[in-house]
This record gives C-alpha cells, structure tokens and sequence, in this order.
C-alpha cells in the first residue's frame, strides 16, 4: 500500500514539474534550499536560532503581554532582573541609559516625555543631595509629611501688631488732628 503511495507522490511531483515553467521551478528549488540552511541553522544554534531562548525566564520575558499598569511594571521589573543588571557596572552604561531612555521616549507624546523628564530630573535632586549630604558628613533625616503652620507653635498669640498697623490716630483716640 506504501508503495503505491510512494509510486502516486513521485508521478505527482514528476508531473507538476513537467508542467512548471523554468522559473517557478528555480523559486521552487530555492525555498526548498533554504528552509534546509534554516533547519541546519537551527540544529547548529539550538532553539536560539528560531527566535526562543533556552533560558525560561528570557521566553516568558519575550512572550509577556501587558495590559494594565502593574503588567508593565512587573514587565520592566523583569528587563531590569534579567537584562540590565548584568552591565550596571560596566563603564558605558550611562551612555547606554541615555539613549535607551530616548529610544523608549521616542513614540512617547510631549506631556508624556515632560512627565517622564520630572520623574528623572526628581531621581537626579534626590541623587544629588544624597551625594552632599555624605560629603558633608550629615546622616539623613527620617522622611516626615510636612504640614502646615505646625512649624513653630507659639504658646501666645501676638495680637499687638494688627492693633498696631491699623491705629491711625497713636496713642490716644481723641486726639484726630
């Protein structure tokens, strides 16, 4: 029966190829060519080839699907763990940031790119007083909601100095003129 099978698939391709023009055979045996070099590639590489990675946290990175605000955070989470840690050190990053950060912000609209813009300009502040605060030899002070007025308390309200601005007439308040 196999053989048969074998016989009708050999007519079949024999005849198609008869029937085929010279350059839909060359197209033909060109496709066929390079999905061989694709599949030698991917025997060659391993699964890195064909576009997967053989590590499961790097597959479940490329396969991530964000949806909401806390997707992308737990997505940029994890570029930070896998990706980014390991060049922190290196001396070029911060070049790399740099342009990373303006590739990101490209397709970004100009409110957006100004917000992100304080985040880093606010990151910059904290870094820097950080920095002045060690070089001065201050040790930092536990962070505390500001409030308002509660900054002095006065036990004794000075009520004499309204009197005073508003007091046309001094001391005595017949004396007019």
């Amino acid at each position: 029966m196999k053989a048969s099978r074998n016989e009708e698939d050999d007519s079949d391709a024999y005849d198609s190829d008869a029937v085929l023009d010279p350059r839909e055979k060359a197209r033909r045996l060109k496709e066929k060519e390079l999905n061989s070099d694709l599949n030698n590639a991917a025997d060659l590489f391993g699964a890195a080839a064909l576009g997967g990675t053989t590590s499961k946290e790097l597959d479940s990175l490329l396969s991530f699907q964000p949806r909401t605000k806390e997707d992308f955070v737990k997505l940029s989470t994890l570029i930070i763990e896998l990706v980014m840690k390991r060049h922190q050190n290196k001396p070029l990053y911060p070049t790399f940031v740099e342009h990373h950060v303006r590739e990101l912000a490209g397709p970004l609209k100009d409110v957006e790119v100004r917000k992100a813009a304080s985040g880093l300009t606010t990151l910059a502040n904290e870094k820097q007083k950080e920095a002045r605060d060690k070089a001065s030899g201050k040790k930092k002070k536990a962070a505390s909601k500001p409030t308002l007025g509660s900054a002095k308390v006065a036990n004794k309200v000075d009520t004499g100095v309204y009197d005073e601005v508003l007091d046309d007439f001094g001391t005595h308040a017949d004396d007019f003129m």
